[in-house]
């Protein structure tokens, strides 16, 4: 018989790479791209040149250590150790190494960054490169963080306070039923004593030595990867890693590393937790399995059969919240890895409340559809080639990947799941050879491998309201054999079989072209009305992104179209497009890479959208019937109300949604037209109302303007515009928006919100006023901003130790009138507001009367020179130069290029007279979440 078996493998070998022209058992290759290697010390390298961004570099430092390998008495140390590596190393004493970074325009959070994990803490940076000292101060950086963090009593007692801090922000009832559902779901396993935030008590009391012994025995070359991407000489680099890493001693008598298991069980394991401040049921169905390491292409072909059965099996619960009352407010199911050696097929359904049991057996019921019946030949292909078009995309950009992307890709290699990383010329002949090969009863044969009984367990969480029931863990039980037992009807593939659009369209010419030299773009007017700007670009070699924008939006309508006209542009879009309702139009676009969204806001409506260069067409095709033959799809009508309604229903239960309701009304002095979704206002919705406002909104070419950005051949362009938006109709309506008279508060305005029963504070402070719009001003309120950022996170939080995240965020609007906010958030202990909103506004008045330090305004400008740098290579930055140009100055890009220089014109004297004028503590207002007993 083990004979008959190993013949029977050999020529199952053979056929499979008779079929493919591939070896199934070869070891998947390195890119050849990558310079990977491991140092005598036992670090690891990976260095990669890569131009996108220019001049930048990503640099990672990955540790293969987290909180799964703290002691007992070290809980929560693992991610206070990551801390750390901002608060002190030999080369940078103190808070020098973010000091120094944003003062070469890198900013704190985006472009400085660190996490932990169960199994792993990684740090990230980025730094510019038009010197090399930015470059090698980068690489020592990583160099101190991987054996040179100091660890000081003092740097380490003042983080206690900004960990408490993130300890607080993360309670709330998600918090408190994980902790009640997540020993039974990683049953005796390690992990479920082990999360990364650790114990609060051990946060506030542990002995710095202690700290020092996790780092002493986990931060060593052994456990360590370098991760080098950027626009550099490749061997240069690799020479500099090399020699300057080699230099960490390697470990004598190192602690031994335990990997732990996430241990199986025969029987399956039920939780339900409920809490006062749920807003909605969640019901998960687990199904665990050992994490498989994909080492080999035939490993790389199982991966490829995972992504096909997830695909299909999410599109088809796509299908059932499109129903009229669909038994879910959303639902996915997939397989994938999760943390440590597993992974799982993960069934998880957002239910109604009152109707958690017809939720998860919605779900559960495809699973047994899927089991019995498999997946349709239609569906298998469709799903095959949206697979391939999307690999096809990402071959296409191979030259244009951004460096982050390959820092993470190798950062996994690094990890547990050790992903591969053969790079995309060798994953493209894969799909392309291996997809073919891929039957469908080698997918369908997947449900009865991930869907079984053992490792199985179901996690309910819910609300508690009065009156609604919430299913026991005995009747959860029991709807899993009856679901085992239930009559399973096969899936009906239904498929509209017909153009989107029948018949040819009579088009309109351009009839006028005009360079726009200052942005290089072109902008064409048409017969019909229509103007379309159009820049091609080489910053992605298979991207072109799109918007248009008409002046109206749902200000043209009264009170009683409100909520009819706040929803159109979603039911629309949730309605397919002339005879092709949503889930056959999905059918028929499977496997098109492009995207398009018509929106109606207050003062605009107008459509935003993508395409590859080959989709492009199609693209054009939907935007034409948006104008031509939309929807509103009674059906998709009634599912979003009822889903929506779901969502809506316990809402308040939820103290942050309570105090970001709150929040939008003061800000908006209680306009009527500025109304926080509630369940009631649901009923005012009138879908007749709704299809004749969204005709009134995306009708008349001439009122339109639309933008092209990305990888575009002009000569072949022209014709899908005189053809598509060309043959759209034109009525020479030329609206405008109305001034709906919405504003801010006037004076102060101090509101206080008490829900919840955690220990926590929100406080948000808004200043607020007139605004002269120029881009001058701009420039300099946004530099105010992080002048002013800056300073608060220095002192509120490295000072006081008083917070975790702080900041200000400035916004500018030229219409209906110009004015500015700047918000100023944070969260704290509630005994804490009023002493650092106080500390706020002392910062405020000092610079308000002194203007910000030298060194504070070089960081700012540095950030906006920096960030401006980044922006000129990305086709979104441009996008936006062009709707904003014609929508605020009518087309006129001539100072466009005075950016650098008006960041440069910015002294200690223009901040100080910007905060003058916008801080007028006269006119601002704030509101405070605190918990309910302390009212």
């Amino acid at each position: 018989m083990r004979k008959l078996l190993s013949i029977l493998l050999v020529l199952f070998t053979l056929i499979s790479t008779a079929q493919t022209g591939l070896d199934l058992t070869s070891p998947l290759p390195e890119d050849p791209a990558v310079s990977k290697g491991v140092l005598e010390n036992g670090m690891t390298y990976y260095v990669r040149a890569n131009s996108n961004p220019k001049n930048r570099a990503d640099l990672f430092l990955v540790v293969r250590a987290g909180s799964i390998d703290e002691d007992n008495d070290q809980q929560g140390l693992a991610h206070f150790a990551e801390h750390m590596a901002f608060n002190g190393t030999k080369n940078f004493p103190k808070n020098e190494l973010i000091s120094y970074l944003e003062s070469i325009g890198m900013e704190f959070g985006p472009e400085i960054n660190a996490y932990t994990s169960f199994d792993e803490t990684v740090y990230m940076i980025k730094v510019p490169l038009d010197s090399t000292e930015y470059m090698d101060k980068g690489l020592m950086v990583l160099y101190d963080w991987a054996s040179q963090i100091t660890d000081s009593d003092e740097e380490i007692n003042k983080e206690r306070g900004v960990i408490h801090e993130e300890w607080r922000g993360g309670r709330g009832a998600s918090e408190r039923m994980m902790k009640e559902w997540l020993p039974v779901f990683l049953h005796n396993s390690r992990y479920a004593e082990r999360l990364p935030i650790g114990k609060i008590d051990i946060i506030d009391n542990f002995e710095p030595e202690v700290l020092r012994r996790y780092r002493a025995d986990w931060y060593r070359p052994d456990l360590q990867a370098v991760i080098v991407v950027g626009d550099f000489d490749q061997q240069a680099m690799t020479n500099k890693v090399k020699e300057l890493f080699s230099q960490i001693p390697a470990p004598e008598n190192a602690r031994e590393k335990k990997y732990y298991d996430i241990p199986g069980h025969k029987e399956t394991f039920v939780k339900v937790v409920t809490d006062k401040e749920a807003q909605y049921p969640i019901a998960q169905v687990f199904y665990k399995h050992p994490l498989v390491v994909n080492k080999t292409i035939g490993d790389y072909r199982e991966s490829i059969k995972a992504s096909i059965f997830n695909g299909i099996i999410n599109n088809r619960l796509q299908e059932l919240t499109q129903k009229e009352n669909p038994p879910f407010v959303f639902a996915s199911s997939s397989y994938d890895e999760l943390f440590g050696p597993t992974s799982v097929y993960a069934s998880v359904a957002v239910a109604q409340n009152g109707k958690i049991d017809t939720g998860i057996k919605a779900v559960l019921v495809e699973n047994e559809r899927v089991k019995k019946y498999g997946f349709t030949a239609t569906e298998f292909g469709r799903q095959k080639t949206a697979m391939l078009a999307s690999i096809e995309k990402a071959y296409n950009e191979r030259d244009k990947q951004k460096s982050i992307n390959y820092a993470n890709e190798y950062k996994r290699n690094f990890l547990m799941t050790q992903e591969p990383f053969p790079g995309i010329e060798n994953e493209f002949n894969y799909y392309k050879q291996l997809l073919p090969s891929i039957t469908l009863e080698e997918v369908n044969a997947l449900a009865n491998k991930w869907i079984i009984d053992e490792n199985r367990v179901v996690i309910v969480t819910a609300p508690e309201i009065e009156g609604v029931e919430v299913p026991s863990e005995e009747a959860i039980s029991a709807l899993l054999d009856e679901v085992e037992t239930i009559a399973v009807e096969p899936y009906q593939d239904n498929v509209v079989d017909k153009p989107l659009i029948e018949g040819e369209l009579p088009g309109s010419s351009i009839v006028e072209t005009k360079q726009l030299d200052d942005v290089d773009a072109v902008e064409w007017k048409l017969q019909n009305g229509a103007t379309v700007v159009v820049k091609s670009t080489d910053f992605k070699d298979d991207e072109i992104l799109f918007s248009a924008y008409s002046l109206g939006g749902n200000s043209l309508y009264g009170q009683a179209d409100d909520i009819s006209a706040d929803l159109a542009s979603t039911i629309v879009a949730m309605s397919g497009i002339g005879d092709f309702d949503q889930i056959a139009l999905d059918k028929l676009l499977a496997g098109k890479v492009f995207n398009i969204s018509p929106y109606i806001g207050e003062l605009t409506e107008g459509f935003k959208g993508s395409s590859s260069k080959k989709d492009i067409e199609m693209l054009f095709k939907m935007l034409y019937l948006y104008f031509t033959d939309l929807r509103v799809d009674e059906t998709a009508y009634g599912s979003y109300m009822s889903r929506m309604a779901a969502v809506l229903e316990n809402k308040k239960a939820s103290p942050e949604a309570a105090f970001r309701d709150t929040f939008k009304v003061v800000a908006n002095n209680y306009h009527p037209r500025r109304r926080t979704m509630e369940v009631d206002y649901l009923k005012e919705a009138d879908p007749k109302r709704i299809y004749e406002i969204a005709k009134e909104r995306f009708a008349d070419a001439s009122d339109y303007k639309f933008f092209f950005v990305g990888n575009i051949d002009l000569d072949q362009f022209k014709p899908l515009v005189e053809r598509y938006i060309g043959s759209i109709p034109t009525s020479n309506k030329n609206e405008h928006w109305k001034d709906l008279q919405v504003s801010a508060p006037e004076g102060v305005v101090e509101k206080t919100v008490y829900r919840g029963q955690e220990e926590k504070s929100i406080h948000y402070t808004v200043f607020h006023g007139d605004f002269d719009y120029s881009r001058k001003n701009r420039i300099v309120i946004d530099a105010l901003g992080k002048v002013l950022s800056t300073r608060l996170l220095e002192v509120i939080r490295e000072d006081k130790s008083s917070v975790y995240s702080i900041g200000a965020r400035p916004s500018v609007d030229k219409w209906p009138e110009p004015k500015y906010e700047i918000m100023i958030y944070y969260g704290t202990a509630p005994e804490k507001v009023s002493e650092l909103q106080q500390a706020v506004f002392d910062e405020i008045k000092k610079i308000s009367t002194d203007g910000p330090t030298d060194d504070d305004l070089v960081k700012a400008k540095e950030k906006l020179h920096r960030e401006r740098e980044v922006n000129l290579r990305e086709n979104g930055y441009w996008l936006s130069v062009l709707s904003s140009g014609y929508m605020y100055k009518d087309g006129d890009f001539s100072n466009f290029d005075e950016f650098d220089e008006l960041v440069n014109e910015i002294d200690v004297a223009t901040v100080k007279q910007a905060a003058q004028e916008y801080f007028d503590f006269n006119s601002y207002f704030s509101v405070t979440l605190k918990p309910a007993k302390a009212e």
